[in-house]
């Protein structure tokens, strides 16, 4: 038998620790991870749209210093 992984191992670890918690303690570790989600998404969104609306800023109505 080969030896695990410390990947391995640390999955084993926290598959032990997530099975010793309590069922509300999952659920609100759950909740967390979604919102957390959700926020990048957000903040994914908001960077898009800045750089898309900066792609169509007209540069002649924001003239630049030519030195």
């Amino acid at each position: 038998m080969f030896p695990l992984s410390s990947s391995d191992q640390e999955q084993s670890a926290l598959t032990h620790i997530w099975a010793h918690l309590s069922f509300d303690l999952q659920t609100r570790v759950i909740g967390l991870l979604a919102q957390l989600a959700l926020n990048a998404v957000v903040v994914r969104q908001e960077n898009w749209s800045e750089r898309e609306e900066a792609r169509h800023v007209d540069p002649a109505a924001h003239p630049q210093n030519p030195s």
